[in-house]
């Protein structure tokens, strides 16, 4: 049996900074080794959450890197958060149905101020890594100057002063568990979501979480403010559980308290699931954290989207419709639909794409242009406006899910009720989303030309509520949602070439 306490070479185990991972001590060689133990178990921790599974609770990343913080401050004696570098998540620290047995060890490194922590632990008998990462005094090695990046500014959109601008996300309040299932008490209001990113503002009462309030001193400031700036980024992906893999950099101005800090996300490189994102945060005007390097593996979680509110759907569509189609289709969709300013809010909603100074023609036929290279294509429905923007010959359209009678719907389809039927025999969804699906398609290819003679051909149906149609040398991609405030169920197809 591994003893609680131990001293290393008669030293004594009084260590520099005790708290809640540092308490019990096993091995302790002063500024070289420094090993100790604590335990975790259901219930045991107020932060303790995984979202969706409440029997499988996770100790969040943000708690991770203060559990390593700890033991670093611990060994060094020095105070303040340190510089973290080639951070590594390993298995997620999960407490099922047992107390997991977690150990600590941090060994310096020749340069004064550093050391490489390692968090492992027992679960059932079997030794588990669950994170390590190279930690560094901030006057130790090359300089901390925060840098300003290099960063996508919002687009300024020029719209009719008639014209009212929907907020660019969701209301002030907190969002639903569903997004945000954690037990920080920040709120959330996001200022722009796109497919690369996120900026959002996060208010706090400016005191420290839940870890704090059972174990005492910290060396990072409130993991509840952290663990929200990771939360932050559910909305960018909200079809998936976003699992942190690594970290490149994490820089610390101070712990703060912050009551309001200002946090953007931009999305740097994508390998397949793996997504690498660039965190700042600012409170005062002035950079307090920075993360170089996060990269987020994206987890499906096998469900049919939505309701989630309009501002989410876009960057939602586009990131979806790069895998099905392989296409880089720019997708947004724009709340408040007003009636007669259809072209004012297609601008509008090409505005958000493109940027400021877009401006959008229309041919005779009715089709927008916008030159530059760019394919253009909107569609308005349910109080909504949908736009897309590709290299590519593009069209969309998006429609409530009606419920009609089997004669309406044959009167509507055509000879295309035959394919509404078979969507239905394959998917086992209703008569009434499968014709909208159709329909809807059709829309969308009479967009780019293709007429209603052509064939519509099923090809293939995910298990997050997409059907892929195929209509000669073009696809269509069909999505049900639900939006927050809208239609409970809303088609939306978006045709590309082959």
């Amino acid at each position: 049996m591994e003893p609680t306490a131990a001293t290393y070479g008669a030293m004594p185990h009084t260590v520099a900074f005790a708290a809640r991972f540092t308490r019990a001590v096993l091995v302790h060689d002063p500024g070289r080794l420094l090993v100790t133990t604590a335990t975790l178990g259901p219930g045991e921790e107020p932060c303790l959450d995984e979202p969706g599974n409440p029997t499988s609770p996770l100790l969040p990343a943000a708690y991770v890197l203060e559990a390593l913080a700890q033991a670093w401050a611990a060994l060094t004696g020095h105070r303040g958060p340190p510089v973290f570098e080639s951070v590594e998540f390993g298995e997620p620290l999960a407490a099922r149905e047992g107390v997991v047995q977690l150990r600590l060890t941090a060994a310096a490194e020749p340069q004064a101020g550093t050391a490489v922590v390692t968090l492992r632990g027992e679960h059932r008998g079997r030794q588990v890594t669950y994170a390590y990462a190279r930690l560094r005094h901030p006057g130790a090695g090359r300089s901390d100057v925060a840098a300003r990046p290099v960063v996508r500014p919002a687009a300024t959109v020029p719209v009719p002063t008639a014209l009212p601008v929907a907020p660019a996300g969701p209301a002030g309040d907190r969002p639903p568990g569903a997004w945000f299932a954690g037990r920080s008490a920040h709120r959330l209001r996001y200022r722009e979501i796109t497919a690369s990113g996120c900026l959002v503002e996060l208010t706090g009462d400016g005191t420290a979480g839940s870890l704090a309030a059972v174990a005492g001193p910290l060396v990072l400031g409130d993991p509840g403010a952290r663990d929200a700036f990771l939360r932050a980024l559910r909305p960018w992906a909200p079809d998936t559980v976003l699992q942190p893999l690594g970290v490149d950099r994490i820089w610390l101005a101070g712990i703060g308290p912050y009551e309001q800090v200002t946090l953007r996300a931009v999305r740097r490189v994508q390998d397949d699931e793996v997504h690498r994102f660039d965190l700042e945060t600012r409170a005062g005007g002035r950079i307090v954290e920075r993360w170089t390097g996060l990269r987020l593996r994206l987890l499906p979680v096998r469900r049919a989207p939505g309701p989630w509110p309009a501002q989410v759907l876009g960057p939602y569509l586009h990131r979806r419709l790069a895998g099905l189609v392989s296409r880089d289709v720019a997708t947004v969709l724009e709340p408040g639909l007003r009636r007669g300013w259809r072209r004012q809010h297609t601008a509008l909603a090409v505005s958000r794409l493109l940027g400021d100074g877009t401006t959008v023609r229309y041919r005779r036929d009715g089709r927008p242009e916008v030159g530059g290279g760019w394919w253009v294509s909107a569609a308005h429905g349910a109080g909504h406006t949908l736009a897309v923007a590709a290299r590519t010959p593009v069209g969309c359209d998006l429609e409530p899910v009606v419920r009609r009678e089997p004669a309406e719907w044959r009167q509507l389809l055509g000879a295309h009720l035959a394919l509404a039927e078979l969507i239905v025999a394959e998917t086992g969804e209703s008569p009434h989303r499968a014709g909208t699906r159709v329909w809807s398609a059709l829309e969308s290819l009479h967009k780019v030309g293709v007429t209603a003679f052509t064939p519509l051909t099923y090809n293939q149906d995910t298990t997050d509520g997409w059907v892929l149609l195929t209509a000669g040398g073009w696809r269509v991609a069909t999505c049900a949602v639900g939006l927050r405030g809208g239609p409970d169920e809303l088609v939306v197809a978006v045709a590309s070439a082959n």
